[in-house]
């Protein structure tokens, strides 16, 4: 009897992950998106949001905690319990927070489990169609002639459409005055009133109003035109230098999640991702798909540290 209570208490033990595997979820999953609501991040989840609610058999609730360039929903996830139930969608700009912020709430290489990419869009420099910036040669033109005078919008700071920015004006010696926001829905409506000289956001936050002629876009931050604004040259060709602000969203979860839950919420990620309606609407909306594993996301975070981390510190960018 007590051999095979040995014997029968070894099978549990290695039919756990299994029984947690198909168990998980059995209630619904919340993603934070840190920026508000009808920006480039949040728009992006809401197009996978049915499909993976679906997938996973339980409700995916968004749950929209904007402020401070996405670093208080951040926070609120990685103080979550780590069971699953609370994912965040952010960017792999995220790996230069630490270098940005003084007081950042968490680490994002080790706060978080990062689960899987969902899709990646390039940063686009708009003007109000009235302004008297025609292209971006006339934009660089009154930078150089009015140095710290020419205002710019983006996301927050530490964005990479921020720091893609900044490069932009160190390459080419001009000096922009940055105003940050929450979102780009909000700097969005000031550059509609005209508040703004520009600004520098995400292409699927601003395609439709691109192509309904409500903003003017004047040049893209990536390695290659659109094909849905072929006209619209990149910097490079531009002759601005080689300056890309291209934003890659990934999912992550609370670090201690059970490796089950994880595997889970990854596959059915890279499910959705690639399903061929999801691709179709991403498609028109300036996405592109961004498939990639827990491991190869973790990598990505801790690129963008060694890429944009001399330019940080070249600016002296530090905030409380």
């Amino acid at each position: 009897m007590r051999l095979f209570a040995l014997v029968f208490a070894a099978l549990a033990v290695l039919g756990a992950p299994q029984t947690l595997a198909q168990e998980f979820p059995s209630q619904p999953v919340r993603v934070v998106v840190p920026f508000p609501p009808g920006g480039g991040t949040d728009i992006l989840v809401r197009l996978i949001q049915d499909k993976y609610s679906a997938k996973l058999g339980q409700p995916v609730v968004i749950d929209n905690r904007p402020g401070a360039a996405g670093n208080i929903g951040a926070g609120v996830v990685a103080k979550s319990k780590p069971d699953g139930y609370t994912l965040l969608v952010q960017a792999t700009i995220v790996g230069i927070y630490p270098s940005v912020y003084a007081s950042l709430p968490y680490d994002p290489q080790k706060d978080f489990i990062w689960i899987g990419g969902v899709a990646e869009s390039p940063a686009v420099i708009v003007t109000n169609p009235n302004s008297k910036y025609k292209t971006i040669a006339d934009l660089m033109a009154e930078a150089k002639a009015r140095p710290k005078q020419v205002n710019f919008a983006s996301a927050g700071v530490g964005s990479p459409q921020h720091l893609a920015t900044e490069r932009l004006g160190r390459l080419n010696k001009v000096e922009f005055t940055h105003v940050p926001y929450k979102g780009s829905a909000t700097a969005v409506t000031d550059l509609l009133s005209g508040v703004l000289d520009f600004g520098t956001l995400s292409f699927s936050s601003v395609l439709s109003l691109i192509q309904e002629g409500k903003l003017r876009a004047l040049a893209l931050a990536s390695d290659s035109r659109s094909k849905l604004m072929p006209d619209v040259p990149t910097l490079k060709e531009s002759g601005l230098g080689d300056v890309s602000g291209t934003v890659r969203f990934i999912i992550g979860a609370p670090a201690g999640t059970p490796e089950a839950a994880v595997e889970k919420l990854s596959a059915d990620l890279n499910a959705v991702v690639k399903d061929p309606d999801i691709q179709a609407g991403f498609a028109k909306r300036g996405y592109e798909i961004t498939l990639a594993t827990p491991k190869e996301v973790l990598t990505m975070v801790r690129e963008q540290k060694e890429l944009w981390d001399p330019l940080v510190r070249e600016l002296n960018l530090k905030f409380n």
